[in-house]
């Protein structure tokens, strides 16, 4: 909206401004904004106010048109959408590994379809792709808008019309309201990603601003004795900001904080305000769509460039997103608006739509023919065909071969299981060897399996679950409890060597030292019981998926065997912390001495002429990598394996 518009607010298009530097902060990793994401949710709030606005207004007059509402949204959403996801494709023609570029394809048309939130959510298990492969993930909040775009003019014009009480249909936005914030703060815990990414868990946000505009005139009036109500809510929306962090359960009660700020701001109807007036600000919340649209890329961008990782790139990252926002604002999102004013409502529909349905068929074609366009890309290269089997070999791991190598649903628990999920068979049937951990530790399996007769080894998994009594995640609600499980399980069955492993890389040295030293207090307070405790340090680990890695380097001609290429820097780190922790209270085994030198960690086996990498994503090993390292460990304890891999 132009600021001339008589429905336009100052103080909403300030707030839009805090919103996106919020999420801008968040994402660039700016020092002390661990919780910039209320960002998003703060734009919930000014969305369903609007909508609210838009559709009760004419609707009291009898004017209102679903598709003429239908129409307003997308003249809004879809241009600069469109053109975004176009761009990308463009550029990861020429930049992006055929693995990245197929799921560019995917998340586009996902994003174009407003289906992207679902996306996300289903590929967000234990195994999937860091956030920083996905150049659109941050289209989610425009899938949950669009999705509640479609049905919320259908909820409110059936409660007007059966409702037909006073109050009727704010009685039916309250409860509603009320029942998805039940539900979301019972499933932030529960099931976090879901709660996340989809509709029903995140309505309430947008509801709580259409109930200000639903009872506007009781809202004017509370604004005028709280005369402190915008610091008041600002400093809400900071303090979020500055306290929330990923860890926290997300959108559940918390999220009540910044929803209540911006609610504060938005309260009376005339837009008046004191602090969100600046030309500054005005700006930023004009061109705030464009701005979310355009930073998320260029951060992927920054995180996948090495060497743009310190503060003057974070600074030029942040300008560029900013420009780039005014750009998209200027030349897309206002010259395509005047378009789509110039025809009637039918004429008009078909134009927004080719304008995402265009794009969308060219990101369905890229991904569905995707060998097809990776041999026009790369024709004739003579490393194709191993660039291809390592795309055929992530995408069977993936999709079937690690959960029977791991023991994935008996041994290696999900996140939604406790330890009644363990089944029998995990015990052994006389073991001396146990291993427990998580995914980290369930990488191990394949090798001990390999040496091991049958019932000689235990295993005890779980999904994000590291050995450490006592500490609890967010993300992982059942870890205690599983952790004080196995603890009595090993107590009770006294094994010869107990075997600890985690992904160490993804926790904070405060918790892994203090989990650590209390299982190891555990495990020695009994002096008649002295087993063999085998601290298993960090594996080697990727910044990025191996095979995408390897996929990229063998086209541009890094065919080297061992690199230092990408490796992640915080491996070596946790390596060092888990030898301290170990030294005098248990033995330490690093897979990275196994597996690295000099010259760079292992990248790929050789095997029957073919090219199979150490691991299948970031870190977690394939089978013929298991066998190798668990050689290796055994080579260190002076164990002959029972059977020679």
């Amino acid at each position: 909206m132009k600021p001339a518009s008589a429905d336009f607010r100052a103080d909403i298009n300030g707030l839009r401004a805090v919103a996106v530097i919020a999420v801008v902060l968040f994402h660039f990793r700016v020092g002390g904004f661990s919780g910039g994401f209320v960002g998003v949710d703060a734009f919930f709030v000014i969305s369903g106010y609007l909508m609210t606005r838009i559709i009760l207004g004419p609707l009291a007059e009898a004017r209102f048109s679903v598709l003429g509402f239908y129409l307003a949204r997308a003249r809004r959403i879809f241009p600069a959408l469109a053109a975004l996801c176009a761009l990308l494709l463009l550029f990861g023609w020429f930049a992006l590994s055929p693995m990245d570029y197929k799921l560019l394809a995917k998340h586009a048309g996902a994003s174009l379809l407003f289906l992207s939130n679902q996306v996300y959510w289903k590929e967000s298990g234990y195994f999937d792709a860091d956030a920083h492969e996905k150049w659109l993930l941050h289209t989610w909040s425009l899938s949950v808008e669009w999705q509640f775009y479609l049905l919320y003019p259908l909820l409110i014009v059936a409660a007007h019309r059966l409702l037909r009480r006073p109050g009727g249909v704010g009685g039916a936005l309250w409860a509603v309201g009320l029942a998805s914030l039940a539900w979301s703060a019972w499933l932030a815990f529960a099931d976090p990603s879901k709660a996340f990414f989809l509709l029903p868990t995140r309505a309430w946000e947008m509801l709580a601003g259409g109930l200000i505009f639903v009872h506007q005139d009781a809202c004017n009036r509370l604004a005028q004795r709280l005369r402190w109500r915008e610091p008041a809510g600002l400093a809400a929306i900071l303090a979020a900001s500055l306290l929330l962090s990923p860890d926290t359960p997300w959108p559940g009660l918390a999220a009540l904080l910044p929803v209540v700020g911006a609610a504060l701001l938005i309260l009376d109807s005339g837009g008046r305000t004191l602090l969100l007036g600046s030309a500054a600000l005005q700006g930023i919340g004009r061109w705030s769509y464009s701005i979310y649209l355009w930073h998320w890329p260029i951060v992927v961008w920054l995180h996948q460039s090495q060497s743009r990782q310190h503060g003057a790139w974070t600074a030029a990252g942040m300008a560029a997103s900013v420009l780039l926002g005014w750009l998209s604002f200027r030349h897309v999102e206002n010259p395509a608006r005047r378009l789509i004013n110039r025809f009637r409502l039918a004429p008009a529909l078909v134009l927004s739509a080719a304008m995402v349905l265009a794009p969308f068929a060219i990101a369905a074609a890229l991904h569905y023919q995707s060998d097809r366009v990776t041999a026009l890309r790369f024709k004739d290269h003579p490393r194709l065909a191993d660039v291809r089997a390592l795309e055929t070999l992530q995408a069977r791991y993936f999709g079937e071969l690690y959960k029977p190598l791991y023991r994935e649903g008996s041994c290696f628990l999900v996140p939604e299981k406790s330890h009644d999920g363990f089944a029998p068979e995990c015990a052994g049937e006389r073991p001396r060897i146990v291993l427990w951990g998580d995914s980290h530790a369930a990488h191990l399996w394949p090798g001990l399996k390999a040496a091991m007769l049958p019932g000689e080894a235990a295993q005890w998994t779980a999904s994000g679950c590291p050995p450490l009594i006592g500490e609890a995640f967010a993300k992982r609600p059942h870890c205690r409890t599983i952790n004080d499980w196995v603890l009595s399980k090993v107590l009770e069955m006294r094994p010869q060597v107990l075997i600890l492993a985690g992904a160490w890389i993804k926790h904070d040295e405060a918790t892994i030292r203090r989990g650590l030293a209390e299982t190891l207090a555990r495990l020695g307070a009994d002096p008649a019981w002295r087993p063999r405790i085998v601290l298993v340090g960090s594996v080697p680990a990727w910044r990025k998926p191996l095979p995408k890695l390897l996929a990229s380097d063998f086209l541009g001609g890094d065919e080297r065997q061992r690199s230092r290429n990408d490796l992640d820097p915080d491996m070596a780190r946790r390596d060092a912390l888990i030898r301290e922790l170990a030294a005098g209270r248990a033995e330490f085994f690093s897979p990275i001495a196994a597996a690295c030198d000099d010259s760079g960690c292992l990248r790929y086996i050789e095997r029957d002429g073919a090219r199979l990498p150490f691991a299948f994503d970031y870190g977690h090993m394939i089978e013929e990598s298991s066998v190798m390292v668990v050689a290796a460990l055994f080579r260190q304890l002076g164990d002959t394996p029972a059977r020679q891999p």
